[in-house]
């Protein structure tokens, strides 16, 4: 599966949080950093925007961008740090860009500065003067916006879909390398499983000589006894699917999967937590459902004997035997 496939389907809404900081640390940029990563972000926001290219002694006209048929003018300007008139020169920047775009461009009714810079009194008073200037009385009114970078995110960046944001900024953590990522529309199934009643299931007995002999630790036992609840859904999944071959497939991927880690490491905790990982991509406990839905896919392969040791008949509570024999 693609990197964009795996995006699509396992992204979850937690996950902006991750991409609302690569936004911040967009904006922290200063000059044309900021004003490229601006561009970049309207671009795919905007189906046909276009930031024009200067042109000789005619430069840009003042326009960082048009957009909706030319109706909406976009100004853009990244902030100078350490520059004494830092404030005098938003100021300035702000009515320059708009008188030349008011002289130079007729389409649009929508005027916007994009900037990562301070406010302060005199760019205040400036954006001010000219909304009250192009009021809906005027011979010409506007919209006169400025806009910051939460605003540019609650605007435009957080509105994009997760292909989009993991092109703008690459390397989400969870939606690479995920080696069970034909597991992903199962736990999808899962995710939208929200009480023990939409299963009709109650908890499943826990086989104590299993878990006692591959010594897991308390806190797993939780976590598969609330994965467990899923169990029904996981068997009804397998039984519905149109390839007869897939839970034998995904149970010898699990197992191999389990054998490379027993032989990276004896610890039960780390073990589990490396199979999370497997099924549901890095950091999934970011996510509630999608991390119960991990529980419930691992414990579902250790009931069913695919993963971890199974005790000897008659005897013996202790684990770290062969990885490679697992009894079924």
């Amino acid at each position: 599966m693609s990197t964009t496939m795996e995006a699509n389907v396992l992204l979850t809404p937690n996950w902006r949080d991750w991409y609302h900081f690569r936004h911040q640390q967009a904006c922290f940029a200063s000059g044309t950093a900021f004003e490229d990563y601006v561009s970049k972000v309207l671009d795919r926001f905007h189906d046909d925007f276009i930031n024009p290219a200067p042109s000789g002694s005619l430069g840009d006209g003042g326009c960082d961008g048009l957009a909706e048929s030319g109706t909406i003018f976009y100004a853009c300007y990244g902030q100078r740090p350490g520059r004494f008139s830092a404030e005098r020169e938003l100021a300035s920047k702000i009515n320059s860009d708009f008188v030349r775009g008011l002289a130079e461009w007729d389409t649009f009714h929508t005027w916007k500065f994009v900037t990562n810079a301070p406010f302060g009194p005199e760019s205040l008073r400036v954006i001010t003067r000219l909304q009250q200037a192009h009021g809906q009385t005027a011979a010409r009114p506007l919209k006169i916006r400025a806009i910051r970078p939460e605003g540019l995110w609650a605007e435009v960046v957080s509105t994009l879909d997760a292909m989009v944001l993991n092109e703008i900024f690459p390397g989400a953590p969870g939606i690479e390398n995920v080696e069970l990522a034909d597991l992903l529309p199962l736990l999808d199934a899962l995710g939208t499983v929200n009480s023990a009643s939409d299963t009709g299931a109650s908890v499943l007995p826990v086989p104590p000589t299993k878990m006692d002999f591959n010594a897991l630790p308390g806190a797993s036992r939780l976590e598969f006894n609330s994965g467990r609840l899923l169990a029904p859904r996981i068997d009804r999944w397998y039984s519905e699917s149109s390839d007869p071959g897939l839970y034998d497939a995904q149970g010898d991927r699990f197992r191999s999967i389990y054998q490379e880690v027993r032989s990276i490491t004896a610890e039960p905790a780390e073990i589990l937590e490396r199979l999370y990982v497997s099924v549901a991509g890095a950091n999934f406990r970011m996510d509630g459902k999608r991390a119960n839905a991990a529980f419930a896919v691992v414990s579902y392969f250790f009931d069913s004997c695919h993963i971890f040791e199974m005790p000897p008949v008659g005897g013996g509570t202790t684990g770290g035997g062969d990885p490679d024999v697992v009894a079924h």
